[in-house]
């Protein structure tokens, strides 16, 4: 298993949880739209938008993991070191800012 592969296993669902909170207008889509054909379509539109953030995360991982150290540090403790994820979120951001 390569350590890109790896290291998106170890902070993937994490990553999955924070991309996928809905805020107050996909809540508003979700209990307006429960009994019509508009729920199918807001799920599917909603389901995209995590798939299209998840692959920008998995950019944004595969970039953070880098240097021989933080490849040891994933291999050998099996977790990212602290500062990962901050820089996985601000790589994100960048990426995000781009579309």
């Amino acid at each position: 298993m390569t350590d890109e592969r790896l290291c998106w296993l170890i902070v993937r669902d994490e990553l999955r949880r924070k991309s996928s909170k809905l805020r107050f207008l996909g809540w508003f889509t979700v209990l307006a739209g429960r009994q019509s054909v508009g729920a199918e379509i807001g799920g599917d539109i909603r389901r995209e938008r995590l798939s299209d953030k998840m692959t920008d995360y998995s950019i944004a991982v595969d970039a953070s993991a880098q240097s021989p150290d933080e490849r040891r540090h994933l291999r050998t403790a099996g977790q990212v070191p602290d500062w990962f994820m901050a820089d996985v979120e601000q790589r994100y951001q960048k990426i995000r800012k781009r579309r």
